[in-house]
Formats: structure tokens, sequence, C-alpha cells
């Protein structure tokens, strides 16, 4: 069987079936108006809505890719389907052209989680936040206060970490029920420079795909479920994803429509898209599938120098985040440009392999870099707004603001350099905070 994600017109049904995360109020009409012999729907996954750039034929805007311009948005709904055969999938495309906007693959993804360079901490979280720069943040009354920011990982230990709400693909998960593992450590490095952060446990990683594994179904499904709760509740949310692809053998080829890795027009690359567009700050990390010690789960010709960040890891709207020691080292495993998505990733390293949250000997890989970015981010939201600096501009910011290592400029190792918070603080020229008398 082969399972994909399909990608439907919008109807009333799907829209009421989203809204309620059930899917067996569409079930019948799917049965009976989208159903082709060799086809089976996953009753486990609801409808999910999509507002992406690309949608049939008669509504889809003149430009491709990501450059869309003032192109409003198309509303679909993906749905997880299996089909015993490619000659099913051809079917489905022709007979139910007017319903079916593409079909595409839907491979699994996991977190970046352990140290393959040596198990051995190099420095602590205290050197993390003295690199950074933590004392400025502080200085100017910066700890992410009511800043959410959402880990989207294996679920988080809330009797370490408190927790604020948060999301599962499947119903039933209590936020921060999770035993102590990747998630609570990457939730511990995001509150280095964010401290008083909103937590959201969005515990994508406990999918029915396996254990600390998902299907990219599931992402869409989470990051469909982050759009609704900043429509609902508008306001700085910080997104943190510490997983991605290891090997592309689970995905279409390149240059098929299928494709997840270099396909702007795939599902979740377009939902990356519109939580971007509506004001979330994305952080991915940039994975760990470097040249000199990759993850032993990296695909074949999955490794480094552009083959190793692939899909929304190396999208252009995110924050793609390399990993460097507190001595300033880059880690071998951390992945290289140029990206599937976007030819200049990563944008930026962050520290990792420090000893830090407990929950390993050392929190390593590309999956501690990027929340400690992350939480940089958070620490700023707490009084730079959305509306006086956009994502864009806070990427930005933080790109032209870092330590360039090499001093030569923006490279596929490390991006523009390592991130700086005092430095970005200094260029928003944010005044200290006043002592109470």
């Amino acid at each position: 069987m082969h399972r994909r994600i399909v990608l439907l017109r919008s109807r009333k049904p799907l829209q009421q079936a989203w809204g309620r995360r059930s899917f067996a109020l569409v079930g019948s009409l799917l049965e009976t108006a989208i159903k082709v012999s060799g086809m089976v729907f996953d009753e486990r996954y609801h409808p999910v809505r999509i507002l992406g750039r690309i949608g049939p034929a008669a509504e889809r805007p003149a430009a491709r890719g990501f450059n869309y311009g003032d192109v409003e948005a198309v509303t679909m709904y993906s749905v997880r389907c299996e089909f015993e055969d490619e000659d099913a999938i051809a079917r489905l495309r022709h007979d139910r052209a007017q319903d079916v906007v593409g079909v595409f693959a839907d491979p699994s993804v996991a977190p970046f989680p352990a140290p393959y360079c040596g198990d051995r901490p190099i420095g602590s979280d205290r050197d993390v936040a003295r690199k950074l720069g933590v004392a400025i943040l502080r200085r100017v009354g910066l700890t992410g206060r009511r800043v959410r920011v959402a880990v989207v990982d294996t679920g988080i230990d809330g009797s370490r970490i408190p927790v604020a709400g948060g999301w599962a693909p499947f119903p039933g998960y209590v936020p921060g029920s999770t035993p102590p593992d990747h998630g609570t450590m990457v939730a511990h490095d995001v509150r280095i420079a964010s401290p008083e952060a909103r937590i959201l446990d969005y515990a994508l990683l406990q999918s029915q795909a396996g254990t600390w594994t998902a299907f990219l179904s599931d992402a869409i499904a989470a990051f469909a479920d982050l759009r609704d709760q900043l429509d609902r509740e508008p306001g700085p949310l910080v997104v943190n994803n510490s997983w991605g692809m290891f090997d592309r053998s689970e995905d279409a080829p390149i240059g098929s429509p299928e494709n997840y890795s270099a396909n702007p027009e795939h599902p979740f690359n377009q939902i990356v898209a519109s939580l971007v567009a509506a004001g979330a700050d994305v952080f991915f990390a940039a994975g760990n599938c470097g040249a000199e010690c990759p993850d032993g789960r990296c695909g074949t010709g999955d490794t480094g120098p552009g083959a190793s960040i692939h899909g929304a890891n190396s999208h252009p709207d995110v924050v793609t985040v390399a990993a460097v020691t507190v001595t300033d080292r880059r880690l071998g495993y951390s992945s290289q440009g140029p990206g599937g998505l976007y030819n200049r990733k990563p944008d930026l390293a962050a520290y990792s392999h420090f000893r830090g949250s407990g929950v390993y000997p050392a929190d390593g890989g590309t999956s501690a870099a990027s929340p400690v970015a992350a939480g940089v981010a958070g620490a700023i939201r707490q009084k730079v707004s959305t509306k006086k600096l956009g994502p864009a501009q806070l990427k930005g910011l933080l790109q032209r603001t870092t330590r360039d290592l090499e001093g030569n400029g923006w490279d596929y190792d490390l991006g523009y350099g390592v991130i700086d918070a005092a430095s970005a603080v200094k260029a928003l020229r944010l005044k200290p905070k006043k002592r109470s008398k």
C-alpha cells in the first residue's frame, strides 16, 4: 500500500469536519464523491484545513513557487489515504479532477536528537547564556513573558517545564504528561533565553507512525491547529521544530508533483508559509546529516553539502538553525546547504552539545541549537510586536547581528554566523529596565 496526502477543494462538510476535528462527519461524502477503486481513507485522520497558494486550475494564482505577491490564499483540505498501487492514484487524479487539487508524498519525520560526534558535553547552559548575551536581555527586561512558544516535538514533562496548553495527533493527550525525553530537552533550551515564555506542548512525534516518529500529514494537522490558535488569540507566537526528514527514499523524486523535499506546492510547505504570513516566527533545525559525522538514519545520498536540508527545514520563510559548540566550533553532524527549497540555508547557527536539561548527558544535535535560537526570538517578542517587526524582519535582524566566525559573510555551514542576543538588543535600541525605588 502507498500512503499519500490528498488535497481536496473546499466543501462545507469538509469545513465542518475540520471544525469538529472529526472524520465521521464527512466519511460518507468522501466514500461516495471522492473514493475510487484501490483507495482507502485513513479514518484516524480528520480533514485538515490548509490556507495555501495552489488550488483547482480555475483558482490557481498566476504566481508560482514562493513569489505570490498579494494573491489571496486558497482554502483546501487534506486527507490521508492508502492506495494499492500507482494506478489507483492515477485513477483518483483523472476521475476526481474537479475535487482533487493534488496528491502528495507523506514521508515520516523524526527528531534530530543525540550527539554523534562524541557523547561528552562541551560547556553548560550557563555558558550558552553567557555567549548569547542573556544578561543584556535581562537588563532590558526581556524574559519571554506572555510570549507563546510552541514546542512541536515528542511531548513535555510538565513537572519539569510548566506548559500552557498544547496539541497531539490523537485525542485524550494531556499537555505536559510525557516522561522526560527529547521534547523536554527542547523546552528547557528555549527557556535559556525565555524563562517566562508560555510553553505549548505540541506532541507531534507521538503519532501512529511509531516511537518518536510522525507522518508529514500529522505535521500538517499540528500547523493547522497553530494557525487556528493564532487566529483565535492574536499575539506573538514562536514555533520550534527540532525534527525533519532523514531519508528521501520515502519521498517522491524531485520533479514529481508529489515531492516534498524540494516542492513549494507540497501542502506542508504551503501551510508553513501560511503560518509565517499570519505572524508566527517559525524555527527549524537544519538537521543532523552533516558530512563529518551524520546520524545513522540519514539516507544514502542525504548527507553533506546540498543534500541534507530538506523540505520545510529549508523553507525560505523560516529560520533554519545550524549547530556550534560554546567554543565556536561547528558540530560535524550539522546539516549543510544549499537547501532543497531555498539555496541560502542555513540562516544562522546556535549552541548545542552542552550540559543542560539533564535528560541526556548533552543537549545535542541541531535539536538543541534550534530552541536556543527560538528562545532569543521569544525574548525579543516580549517587547517587539509583529506589527513593528514582522517575521521576515525579525529573521533579518537575527541574521545581520550574528557573529561571523570565519569573517567571510554567509556560508553553507553556518549561514550568517552564530546568533547573538546582545547584538540584536543593541540593534533594536531597547532601553534598560527602570529599577524600582
